[in-house]
């Protein structure tokens, strides 16, 4: 008979196990990936499957019309469910000529729905069993073929029922499946006047309430043990773990300690022993190791966290904080009492006096080496910025396996360490994902991303970014990452760059420009200078990006966000009319040799072999006008003002000058080799 299995879990290997053994011809094994914050601790049905050469999947949805398709593709005829997660709809159901069946952990129809074997234990039920049964559009509400009983012991917790359960299963389907193969399964109607519905259990049901009897909380304690979460209560503001009771003699207020060794505290009616716990952040322990750890005195009493008269902060990581974005965003979430950074570098000029403020913690090092740091820190933070990207076109045709290298590569680890600590991601995409696309406006849903052939290494920034935003959207819908993506549309302002940067000509357009400036070397207008660019105040990008990391409406997650200013459009041979304007009206400009003109140069002489170019970006700010209300006013003009008036201010002091022009004594500019620009 060819089979399709749905199995998850403990239960579903056993039951896996018995179907193959019973002769079944299973065609393929539909699962769950398993999910980090729950370990592997339990058996694996997509090993067994493959140990047996079965074809094994786990799609979100089996109902999906793709999904329907395959399965109709392999012919069926039955159906199985051994701890399946999921309820199978009709449209699965009806692919099934032979019928579809599902293995039930509860003696049904007591204990229909989510978590039968901890809810037996939590209401301290001296039998449960399995049960068999036809699927029906209602949860487990179908006939039943066939059960068996299984007796809960005084010594059973979660995990011993469980094990016992499983071999149940197994006898049981010993028993059915061949009258299921010969199609003389019995069917009984269940008694609807005898059902019981149990919902799902999370692990802050997992509270204790020292109210309750010394029964009831030891039940619990049974129910919930490792390698489940776990029970906890609390002593102080400290979250304490209890793993292994048993019932004391004691009377006391709920929660009271009346004795510390052993260590047994009163409940409503009752009394419990702690013979296992575990502060949060301690080690395994017995009940008096315990006590001794937490300082556990009798009159002291457990029960609900006292709660930190200290404001709670939503814990930032930016990884490059010293760069441009880095340092500027720090700045404004720091404006923000929510809000406490940690941030790592190669290096902290950027930073001024952020090293030290209260809520920022830098450390000086690269991702690249420092595995464990970030790692860690991904863990411990509540949201994660990757700033640290090679983004200068002369970078990605000089070197692009390093920026393939650190674009993707190690930000990728950064994207796996979110997603196996659940953690929320914050990635800069890059208003270059858009490539060649030929769309008026750039819009995050719609526009299409077109890069040139493969011998033009421009495009490997834009290639590698543009993957790296499709894997992390496929995370979110596979496997619930929390992110939210950005798109800088020419961010201009303070701390864009250094000289030096452009002096090797590894920076950003207008600070080769302004370098160009300063050291009295010609404009070198790229192609003529007519590419053109909507350029955006770094102050109001920061802005809309500081929204997005609030989050405070909840619109961000899975959202992808242009941030650039669509009206600041220009050429970059305007853009350097202004900054040439800007530079003649410093203060600074007579220390400074005159301007020595505009000349253009071939894109290919510039940058090298293999670069291209799209002649306009201009971006659709829909949706950051709807989710974060933001919409940019700043002029391209004020903004060039100001990021020359940084510049100017950062080479005088780098080279003596006196920033006041009053007292400022002119000396020769330095010559240097020209760089290019735009």
């Amino acid at each position: 008979m060819r089979t399709v299995v749905l199995a998850y879990h403990e239960i579903g290997a056993a039951s896996l196990k018995a179907a193959i053994k019973n002769g079944l011809n299973v065609v393929a094994v539909f699962t769950h990936r398993d999910t980090p914050s729950e370990g592997t601790w339990f058996a694996s049905v997509a090993r067994i499957a493959a140990e047996h050469g079965i074809p094994v999947f786990a799609p979100d949805r089996l109902d999906h019309p793709i999904w329907l398709e395959r399965i109709r593709d392999m012919k069926p005829e039955l159906l199985l469910s051994f701890h399946y997660r999921n309820m199978v709809g009709a449209k699965v159901r009806e692919l099934f000529p032979a019928g579809c069946l599902n293995l039930h952990s509860g003696m049904l129809p007591k204990y229909r729905g989510r978590c039968p074997i901890n809810w037996v234990l939590v209401n301290g039920e001296t039998e449960t069993g399995v049960t068999v049964h036809h699927m029906v559009d209602k949860a487990d509400a179908g006939d039943i073929i066939g059960q068996k009983r299984v007796e809960i012991l005084a010594e059973d917790n979660a995990w011993t029922l469980t094990q016992r359960m499983a071999t149940a299963s197994a006898a049981l389907l010993d028993e059915v499946l061949p009258l299921v193969k010969q199609g003389k399964a019995p069917r009984t109607a269940q008694d609807e006047s005898k059902a019981t519905v149990m919902g799902r259990r999370g692990p802050d049901d997992g509270q204790i309430d020292w109210n309750l009897t010394a029964a009831q909380v030891h039940n619990l304690v049974r129910a919930v043990a490792s390698p489940w979460p776990g029970a906890f209560t609390h002593a102080g503001a400290r979250k304490v773990m209890v793993w292994r009771t048993r019932l004391a003699q004691g009377t006391g207020k709920p929660g009271e300690v009346l004795s510390s060794e052993p260590l047994v505290i009163a409940c409503g009616t009752g009394a419990l022993e702690i013979l296992e716990g575990q502060s949060i952040d301690g080690v395994w322990s017995n009940g008096t190791q315990l006590a001794k750890e937490l300082n556990l005195l009798p009159k002291i009493r457990l029960g609900s966290p006292i709660k930190s008269s200290k404001k709670k902060t939503t814990k930032v990581l930016i990884l490059g904080v010293n760069g441009f974005i880095g340092s500027h965003l720090s700045e404004r979430l720091l404006q923000d009492d929510s809000f406490e950074v940690y941030g790592m570098d190669l290096h902290k000029e950027n930073l001024g006096s952020l090293t030290e403020h209260p809520r920022f913690h830098f450390v000086e090092g690269d991702i690249s080496i420092n595995r464990e740091w970030v790692e860690f820190h991904v863990r411990k933070c509540d949201v994660v910025l990757p700033l640290v990207a090679i983004a200068t076109p002369i970078e990605y045709v000089r070197n692009p396996l390093r920026v393939f290298e650190l674009d993707f590569e190690e930000n990728l680890r950064v994207v796996r360490d979110c997603v196996k600590y659940g953690k929320r991601l914050i990635f800069p995409s890059t208003s270059e994902v858009y490539g060649m696309c030929t769309d008026e406006r750039f819009d995050e849903d719609s526009s299409p991303c077109i890069t040139g052939p493969i011998h033009r290494q421009r495009w490997i920034y834009s290639t590698s970014k543009q993957l790296l935003d499709r894997v992390i959207w496929a995370y979110g819908a596979q496997r619930g990452l929390r992110f939210s993506l950005f798109r800088p549309f020419n961010w201009i302002g303070p701390r864009l760059d250094s000289l030096d940067s452009a002096r090797v000509g590894s920076s950003r357009a207008i600070t080769q420009l302004i370098l160009n400036l300063v050291e009295g070397t010609p404009i070198l207008l790229v192609d003529g200078g007519k590419q053109r660019r909507c350029f955006t105040d770094v102050d109001e990008g920061i802005e809309a990006l500081y929204r997005v990391v609030a989050n405070k409406s909840g619109n961000c997650d899975g959202g992808i966000f242009n941030i650039g200013n669509p009206d600041n459009e220009a050429s970059i041979k305007e853009l350097a009319e202004m900054i040439v304007a800007a530079f003649d009206s410093n203060p600074l400009r007579p220390f400074y040799p005159p301007f020595a003109g505009y000349q253009e140069i071939e894109s290919a002489r510039y940058y090298g072999a293999g670069y291209e170019d799209v002649q306009h970006r201009r971006p659709s700010i829909r949706n950051a006008q709807r989710s974060i209300d933001w919409t940019p006013a700043i002029s391209t003009r004020e903004s060039v003002e100001r990021t020359v008036d940084w510049f100017l201010q950062q080479h005088a002091r780098e080279n003596g000058f006196v920033v006041d022009a009053a007292n400022a004594t002119p000396r020769a500019p330095r010559t240097r080799t020209p760089a290019g620009s735009a």
